[in-house]
């Protein structure tokens, strides 16, 4: 359960998505409207090269997906409800609880958040190859994440997307990501102590599917300086907290 130089594809302005960094454009009511100086922005190790479209409400069309917000929030619903298991692994942190099962619920809402759609081309073929590189529309909602045992009672910002399968023309299962501090948890769940260094960062992140069957996990993402100098190196560390749906 242990995953190290992590990093989280999660479709998302919030986490890290799967590409260059995003300018939003400022209007583009229509769908039509982006930013080319999208084009001028991309990080410099990005396999993909990103323009992002603010659409003016949740009844446009994405030109890209074929979709609107609309379409989307009514595929996810309000949420769901799974079983998912506490890790009892401490290779890396020691969490409570420590293993055992639960049940989690997730419930989605939105009001008023932005409304995103984002071309994504491959800079080489081989991500256009690897299906690295996928046209996506992005909601920001908020979403009520808790747990039957109260370990989670949260509220977080989250984005919710869909986006173009990379198996067939058809759209991908949609997902939720979101990030958060793992130590202003509502809720019970506590970190107890992290193995060796004194991290640099402790994060935590939440990736899912968001339609059955549901899929994903929450994870604290822990970074590391071991040695100082030209002899440091640095390292994060994934720790894999609570799962669902055989995710790991």
């Amino acid at each position: 359960m242990l995953a190290t130089l992590l990093v989280l594809c999660l479709c998302v302005g919030l986490l890290l998505s799967c590409g260059g960094n995003n300018d939003d454009n400022d209007s583009g009511d229509n769908g039509n409207n982006s930013d080319d100086a999208d084009d001028d922005n991309q990080n410099a190790y990005s396999p993909c090269e990103e323009t992002t479209t603010i659409l003016g409400g949740v009844d446009v069309v994405s030109t890209l997906l074929g979709i609107s917000a609309d379409d989307l929030l009514t595929t996810v619903g309000s949420g769901f409800t799974t079983t998912a298991l506490y890790t009892k692994d401490t290779s890396i942190l020691t969490q409570s609880p420590l293993g055992g099962e639960t049940n989690l619920t997730v419930t989605i809402s939105y009001d008023g958040g932005e409304i995103r759609q984002i071309e994504s081309k491959p800079v080489n073929s081989e991500n256009e190859i690897a299906g690295e590189c996928l046209n996506r529309l992005e909601v920001d909602v908020t979403i009520a994440f808790s747990t039957a045992d109260s370990a989670f009672e949260e509220s977080w910002q989250a984005v919710l997307a869909q986006s173009i399968s990379p198996e067939n023309d058809g759209l991908a299962d949609p997902t939720l990501a979101a990030e958060f501090d793992p130590y202003a948890i509502e809720g019970s769940f506590e970190i107890i102590s992290i193995t060796g260094v004194t991290p640099d960062s402790v994060t935590g992140a939440l990736y899912t599917t968001a339609v059955d069957p549901v899929q994903g996990s929450v994870d604290i993402l822990v970074e590391q300086t071991n040695g100082e100098g030209e002899n440091g190196t640095v390292s994060q560390s994934r720790h894999v907290a609570l799962a669902w749906g055989g995710a790991n």
